[in-house]
């Protein structure tokens, strides 16, 4: 299925500045064991209902994902820039908080959530007095002072890793964007629990423009030798473990 919009051929392909020393952020969205990992709340709603299987696929490519993820981070780090760190985390022990378009109600989770879900992934966790936003929804601009702390910092620029592509992170994405926030998505370092989603939403996200597409060796390349500008290229369909 092509999911190009021809309307975005009647108009010249749109140039996309790279990131900009001072002004641009690293974003990593929902890498904790809530649902990132096989023994976090989703794996043990897949244990409990007895089939482990299906979510097979998904921690696989989290895992072919995290060293991209933790490339990402480390050159932003040595080069000075933000490195933010997004999770789910509730107020509530029964997740009354969150939006029910995001999270079933109380009486339909099978299983509780424990504290541990919470955590960040310890491959990608966060360092020193990087900051860590809690959302209950799956755009952290929607409950989440976010945007007033990034505008105060005078950051222009985000750059997305995380999961899921089609969920948080395209959303949080696409939620920026219209805010004014140039985006980039380092495709190789946000996944899905399907490869194919994964690629659908990366495809979907990126035609137009408005959202740009970036490899990790590109993004650190970047970092290490910042320009002016950088063309925008629609999205390459790289599997999540390449």
């Amino acid at each position: 299925m092509d999911l190009h919009d021809p309307f975005y051929d009647l108009f010249p392909l749109r140039s996309f500045p790279s990131i900009e020393p001072g002004r641009t952020a690293l974003l990593t969205i929902d890498l904790q064991y809530l649902d990132a990992h096989e023994d976090g709340w989703i794996g043990r709603i897949a244990k409990a209902a007895g089939k482990p299987e299906i979510m097979r696929e998904r921690w696989d490519n989290i895992n072919g994902i995290l060293p991209n993820v933790r490339r990402c981070q480390d050159a932003f780090r040595e080069a000075g820039e933000e490195v933010i760190h997004v999770r789910v985390a509730y107020r509530t022990a029964d997740g009354r908080d969150a939006g029910k378009a995001f999270m079933p109600t109380a009486d339909l989770e099978p299983v509780p959530r424990e504290p541990m879900d919470d955590e960040l992934l310890p491959e990608v966790k966060a360092m020193g007095d990087e900051m860590i936003f809690s959302k209950t929804s799956s755009s952290v601009f929607n409950t989440s002072n976010i945007d007033d702390v990034l505008k105060r910092m005078g950051i222009t620029n985000l750059v997305f890793t995380g999961i899921v592509t089609e969920g948080c992170v395209e959303l949080s994405a696409r939620d920026a964007a219209d805010s004014g926030y140039t985006v980039s998505l380092v495709s190789d370092a946000c996944t899905s629990s399907t490869t194919e989603l994964h690629e659908n939403a990366l495809v979907r996200m990126t035609d137009g423009g408005f959202i740009a597409s970036r490899t990790t060796d590109e993004i650190v390349a970047e970092l290490a030798d910042p320009q002016p500008s950088a063309a925008y290229r629609p999205a390459s369909i790289p599997t999540p473990n390449s």
